[in-house]
């Protein structure tokens, strides 16, 4: 297992780093709009973070 960089929408509160503790989804699962894909974990909270949305 090794480190990976993820671009990470912004949690908030200055957060620098967060670990991947859950995949909400599978490869080749598909994804609708705003559907959670995975939860994360900062310093500071366990975050779930949904997919983005399209504009």
């Amino acid at each position: 297992m090794g480190i990976h960089v993820i671009k990470m929408p912004d949690v908030g509160e200055g957060i620098a780093e967060c670990e991947v503790v859950a995949w909400r989804v599978q490869p080749g699962d598909a994804v609708k709009e705003d559907q959670i894909l995975a939860d994360v974990m900062t310093d500071k909270a366990t975050v779930e973070i949904p997919s983005p949305c399209r504009s």
